[in-house]
């Protein structure tokens, strides 16, 4: 089984050609993914992942993800190998996506990060209200309930 889902953040906008002869849309472009961990020192190291998209999925990425959006991918991974000119065997690994779906609002359009942009988020406004839940969203237990 090969598939994998991916969440990160365009580097630069999507480039768009079209396959000649057949005419279909294919979108290139790279997502930074960090990993989960962190280093002793506190950082996080980033994965650049080469992504391509084809058919309508990819004139959709051309027009309404840029740079610094956030998007979950879903594909496959595909390895390609080739000799260059020179004779060198390469190997270039990229995902073939099927869905592209979008994170965040476009910030292109709007200043205003909580303003609801073409159904990808749910329209709310930030609420500073006190939740009963401690900084790491567990729920606070009473000492005095707790029969043992």
């Amino acid at each position: 089984m090969n598939h994998v889902v991916l969440v990160g953040r365009l580097t630069k906008d999507p480039e768009l050609r079209y396959i000649p002869g057949s005419g279909t849309p294919v979108a290139s472009f790279t997502i930074a993914v960090d990993r989960d961990y962190v280093k002793k020192d506190g950082t996080k190291e980033t994965d650049f992942i080469p992504v391509e998209v084809m058919g309508k999925s990819a004139e959709f990425c051309a027009n309404y993800v840029s740079k610094g959006r956030l998007v979950a991918i879903q594909g496959s991974i595909q390895v390609s190998r080739y000799e260059t000119q020179s004779g060198e065997k390469r190997t270039f690994t990229k995902v073939s996506t099927m869905r592209v779906q979008p994170l965040d609002s476009n910030r292109a359009k709007s200043d205003n990060p909580y303003q609801h942009n073409q159904g990808f988020e749910p329209n709310f406004e930030p609420s500073f209200e006190p939740t009963g839940l401690d900084p790491q969203g567990f729920q606070a237990i009473d000492d005095d309930d707790i029969p043992f």
